[in-house]
């Protein structure tokens, strides 16, 4: 069954601030039409009457007197003329005022799934994963400060917003997977306590067995130099939303970079360097919510038969 027949609602819920943003760009158009309403309506009027005068004027037509005479006067031709005439310009200013709705509808569904991906992939290359309960409008806002460089207020926007979703997150997490309740729990409680040594490891393990549980590969394990959860994406990803959505599962980011992907100034949350020992400096909040994002975004993607 694939990524999206198992559940519909997923990529619903990814996007549904997209569409409230796609909203909010149209509004300035229906702004306008509400703004023309009284025209509008001054043009629609006579067309109201386009009935009664059809009525009038073909009724000799239909009556058993009459019924072979096609005779139209010339006087209920200079009546319709002008009706028609302004239903012509109502369909011209109907035109001219939708039509750029839906042309603006359909380049915002176009460019949605590489503007998605590219947004998911700089939070990820700076060690944060998103989280689908967070405005999209906020994704966008990100990227672009990561991509400015603007780290230090991205890094603080993010630590306020994981902050206040510790406790929900614990409990989606316990929830969807209640055998991990244990160690899950320990690790939460670490974290709350500061002792984020001890977090980040159970984080980052709990993480790689849940993606094995479900996605049947192992989330830092690569095959062909990318991480073997890519086989799991090309196999369910329907469409494009869904691809953009798991495109960190799909590609290499500092998370799960090898030493040959790692650069001589590399100071991102690894999985291997902590795991290893080879890190003894990983122990922050940052780094603990970071570590909390990535295991939140896991459990939000990955499909599940509940």
């Amino acid at each position: 069954m694939s990524h999206s027949d198992k559940n519909p609602n997923k990529t619903a819920v990814a996007y549904l601030d997209q569409l409230k943003q796609i909203g909010s760009r149209l509004q300035p158009i229906f702004e306008r039409i509400n703004n023309q309403q009284e025209q509008l309506e001054k043009i629609a009027k006579p067309l109201v009457e386009i009935g009664e005068a059809l009525n009038k004027t073909f009724e000799p037509l239909f009556s058993e007197s009459n019924k072979w005479k096609y005779a139209i006067s010339t006087d209920a031709i200079e009546r319709l003329s002008p009706i028609i005439e302004q239903g012509k310009e109502f369909r011209k200013l109907i035109e001219k005022t939708i039509s750029p709705a839906f042309i603006e509808i359909q380049r915002t569904f176009r460019d949605l799934p590489p503007r998605t991906q590219k947004a998911l992939l700089v939070l990820g290359e700076h060690g944060w994963f998103f989280d689908l309960n967070m405005p999209v409008s906020n994704l966008w806002e990100l990227e672009e400060a990561l991509t400015e460089g603007d780290i230090q207020d991205a890094d603080r926007v993010l630590i306020n917003y994981f902050d206040k979703r510790i406790d929900a997150i614990e409990n989606a997490i316990v929830e969807k997977f209640p055998m991990r309740q244990k160690i899950i729990s320990a690790a939460f409680t670490a974290h709350r306590r500061g002792e984020y040594e001890l977090s980040i490891p159970v984080l980052l393990a709990q993480t790689d067995g849940i993606c094995k549980d479900v996605a049947k590969e192992h989330l830092f394990l690569k095959q062909n130099r990318k991480p073997r959860t890519a086989i799991y994406v090309e196999k369910t990803a329907a469409n494009a939303f869904t691809a953009a959505l798991l495109s960190p599962l799909a590609e290499t980011l500092p998370i799960g970079a090898s030493e040959n992907e790692r650069h001589a100034e590399f100071d991102e949350l690894n999985r291997h360097l902590v795991l290893h020992g080879e890190s003894l400096d990983y122990g922050n909040k940052t780094n603990s919510l970071k570590a909390i994002s990535l295991l939140n975004y896991v459990v939000q993607v990955l499909e599940t038969d509940d």
